[in-house]
Order: C-alpha cells, then sequence, then structure tokens
C-alpha cells in the first residue's frame, strides 16, 4: 500500500445489472409486451401492436437494468467496500 488515491470497486454491480435486466425483461414478457402490444393496438393495428409489445419489453428489461445497477452499487459501497489503489494495485476491504 503506498498511500496514493484508491478507489471503490465494482464487484457486484455488473452482475447485479445483468441479473436485474433478465428479471425486468422476463416480467415485461408477461406483463409488459401484453399491455405495449395493447397499446399499440390502438395507434396502428398490425405494426404498432408488434412495435408496442417489443417497446414494452425493452422498457422493462431497461428498468430491471436501472434497478440492478443501483442495488449492485449500494451493496459495494455499503456491504462488499473493497477498495484497490491506483498506483500499485493492492486491493483491500474497508471495516
Amino acid at each position: 500500500m503506498c498511500n496514493a488515491k484508491a478507489t471503490l470497486t465494482n464487484q457486484l454491480r455488473g452482475p447485479a445489472t445483468f441479473i436485474g435486466a433478465g428479471a425486468g425483461g422476463y416480467l415485461a414478457v408477461s406483463t409488459g409486451g401484453g399491455i405495449g402490444a395493447a397499446v399499440g393496438s390502438l395507434a396502428c393495428p398490425g405494426i404498432g401492436t408488434l412495435l408496442g409489445g417489443i417497446l414494452g419489453i425493452l422498457t422493462g428489461a431497461a428498468s430491471g437494468a436501472i434497478a440492478g445497477n443501483t442495488v449492485g452499487r449500494l451493496v459495494d459501497e455499503n456491504v462488499a467496500r473493497i477498495y484497490r489503489c491506483e498506483s500499485c494495485g493492492y486491493w483491500w476491504r474497508a471495516a
């Protein structure tokens, strides 16, 4: 440890974002896709139904990813607290 600037590592942020996107996409397929398809059908039956369903699924996946990223960041900052020295590469866990 050389007392240079240290940064918090992102140990759980990436996996939590991935899991959140998957969970959000899964939930959106069952509910958001149907709602998006219904709204799309009102605007333009046929192509609007398809585009509304796809947009509903993508919105659900994006929402899940944002939620997962936030949870992962909070766990990294408040639970894991693993830091890395930018100069020498030393890793440690804050108490």
